[in-house]
């Protein structure tokens, strides 16, 4: 497997050989960093998973050369004793408790609370292992050909070698790499590293006999079709339709305003979007549980956005939302993945949320979305626990680990973690007919 990696190390970019390090600690396992977006187009390893969309070379260069407020790093971990290789996103992002968690998400505890004023000032640069732009253990492929008391030791160790390299970070997150009851979340806690609460992702599994919208009503209580009929019945006077590219030229900042208005509501916010993501959104393109990403390269090899002539609306999973006066007041997007649908970023008018039910409405419109497109599954995201699992999405827990470098931090990690961030109670919805 070594040998894979040579043509690489002779590329003409300077110290290209420290690209490729021995991981420390672990016999046999090496990892290599792919930074620029001309080694992901000629390199990267073809993963082992159907719903490969975010591990792709094609999205990974997008995240490199775009970042989203997240510098991203693609990592390859082979053992060259019997060639099992593992595919991970590593990605870089700053955290300040006052700019990036609300302060609602706190909980009970008082505005005054020491704790969190002391957190105030300070920033913190974190390693991530795994993804912020989505949820689940969709940021790696391999990890499933480790054993459980191997992955607790090979992740620790990569993390340990990568900020070897860069002693400025503070610490380490593991995020949604394995579901919360497995023994590798436990092994890591035994290791000092403490589990963050986080929401669950609320996920919808499609019975296969829901060829329609009218199936999925019948599989409903009477209770629950009538909510359905009058969170429709608000909506008159708004019409959807599908964005292309030259929509989203043309909309590019409203929606980013939109967006910001939305998301400056959220519990914690990592990732940054700017406005470069929304043209390429409108260029993820589904067929049938399949996607394909319309990519250009520039003449320096780099993966970019292709410009005019710009294509017309095909079938991405890219929609806004219009008024009688033909402004948009709302737009959802989402990512096929495999049998999977991942209900992605949105924006919205906040005047509308309520008149016209519109963020219900849009929870309904990605539903019919993923029956129509045959999917499996549909990844309702985080957040909006209780209203998602009335459409009948299931709560599933996913481990968030973090742990400091200087051992005094990590010490006092779990004395602050609740002053920060507090998981919101909520009652989960059945919706379904027995």
């Amino acid at each position: 497997m070594l040998t894979a990696f040579l043509p690489l190390l002779c590329h003409s970019r300077k110290n290209r050989e420290e690209d490729t390090l021995p991981v420390k600690g672990q016999e046999n396992w090496f990892l290599h960093r792919f930074s620029p977006a001309e080694d992901l187009k000629t390199a990267w390893p073809e993963a082992g998973r159907e719903d490969n969309f975010w591990i792709s070379p094609e999205t990974l260069a997008f995240q490199v050369n775009q970042p989203q407020g997240l510098e991203t790093e693609a990592i390859v971990l082979f053992n060259k004793q019997d060639d099992r290789q593992v595919l991970l996103t590593t990605q870089t992002f700053y955290f300040n408790a006052a700019g990036q968690v609300s302060n609602s998400a706190k909980g009970d505890t008082s505005n005054y609370d020491f704790r969190r004023r002391l957190l105030t000032p300070f920033s913190f640069k974190v390693l991530c292992l795994g993804q912020f732009l989505t949820s689940g253990p969709f940021a790696q492929d391999g990890l499933h050909r480790l054993s459980s008391s191997e992955a607790a030791d090979l992740l620790p160790a990569v993390a340990a070698t990568l900020t070897a390299c860069n002693p400025s970070y503070v610490a380490v997150l593991i995020k949604d790499l394995y579901p919360l009851t497995d023994p590798v979340t436990q092994e890591l806690q035994t290791k000092k590293f403490h589990l963050l609460p986080a929401d669950p992702v609320m996920e919808l599994h499609l019975e296969k006999n829901w060829e329609t919208m009218d199936d999925y009503l019948a599989s409903l209580t009477s209770k629950y079709r009538v909510r359905y009929r009058r969170a429709r019945s608000k909506f008159a006077g708004i019409s959807r339709r599908r964005l292309s590219s030259r929509d989203v030229a043309f909309w590019r900042d409203r929606m980013y305003e939109l967006y910001r208005s939305t998301s400056a509501g959220a519990d914690f916010n990592a990732a940054n979007l700017t406005p470069a993501y929304f043209p390429w959104l409108a260029r993820v393109r589904s067929q049938k549980k399949k996607w394909t990403l319309e990519a250009a390269l520039i003449p320096d090899g780099q993966f970019t956005l292709a410009e005019p002539p710009l294509p017309e609306a095909g079938d991405n999973l890219l929609f806004g939302y219009f008024n009688a006066e033909g402004e948009m007041i709302g737009f959802t997007s989402a990512i096929p993945n495999g049998s999977v649908m991942h209900a992605h970023y949105l924006g919205m008018e906040n005047s509308y949320k309520h008149s016209h039910h519109l963020y219900h409405n849009m929870l309904f419109d990605l539903l019919e979305d993923a029956i129509a497109g045959g999917f499996n599954k549909l990844d309702y995201g985080r957040t909006a626990l209780e209203i998602k699992s009335s459409i009948g999405a299931v709560a599933v827990d996913y481990a968030c680990l973090i742990m400091a470098r200087p051992r005094l931090i990590n010490w006092l990690i779990p004395f602050f973690t609740s002053a920060v961030y507090k998981a919101p109670e909520w009652t989960a919805r059945n919706p379904f007919r027995q």
